[in-house]
């Protein structure tokens, strides 16, 4: 397999990935720190993450000592730092600090699902979430992921039976992670039936979660 194929532009990436799911990668570095130089020569070129990238993104290389001014304006303040951004050119994500492979794969996944939530493709985000949890069921990132897919279902459908699910989950396998402890309020929920919001004109309420 060859190797990553990267952007030149971020107008480039922009228009690559309009009218589909893929999203657009920044990945700011530095040439001279450690964690770019292993992020590159390691786990860029990992054949799972390549095929992953070419998947789900469309990737930027800026080289932070040559480009201050983006560094300034997407306030980057360390390499390599990861930045998931929409067709507009807007941030919906990002993630910080070198990472092998298998975990880079997990928090890409994970960061696309946040991203996907973020833009109300609730189905996408719970696809992605499910995604993570069967293929890294080892991954740190798990919790997190698990928390999400409670909350995307809830987005999607307006059910709460999920949240509990997901709450109960979490408590068995999980009991120490602040996931667990940030979806505790879940376990009083006892409504079984579609959460309509208090001004009875939608399905979904920020409020319940």
């Amino acid at each position: 397999m060859s190797g990553l194929i990267w952007k030149k532009t971020m107008q480039e990436a922009m228009e690559d990935i309009s009218g589909g799911t893929r999203l657009a990668l920044i990945f700011f570095h530095d040439p001279d720190e450690e964690g770019s130089k292993k992020t590159l020569v390691e786990t860029m070129s990992d054949r799972n993450v390549i095929k992953l990238m070419e998947r789900d993104f469309s990737p930027v290389m800026v080289n932070m000592k040559e480009s201050q001014d983006a560094v300034k304006s997407r306030h980057v303040d360390w390499s390599p730092t990861f930045i998931v951004c929409d067709e507009t050119g807007a941030e919906l994500e990002r993630w910080v600090g070198y990472l092998p492979a298998d975990d880079f794969k997990a928090q890409a996944i994970l960061s696309k699902g946040l991203a996907a939530l973020h833009k109300g493709r609730h189905e996408e985000a719970a696809g992605l979430f499910n995604e993570l949890i069967s293929e890294f069921p080892a991954s740190e990132f798990i919790p997190e992921a698990e928390y999400f897919l409670g909350v995307a279902a809830f987005k999607d459908k307006g059910e709460t039976d999920k949240l509990v699910e997901v709450c109960h989950e979490l408590s068995a396998k999980y009991p120490e992670s602040l996931w667990t402890k940030r979806c505790s309020i879940w376990s009083h929920i006892n409504i079984r039936h579609p959460f309509v919001d208090y001004n009875a004109g939608g399905t979904t309420g920020s409020g319940a979660y």
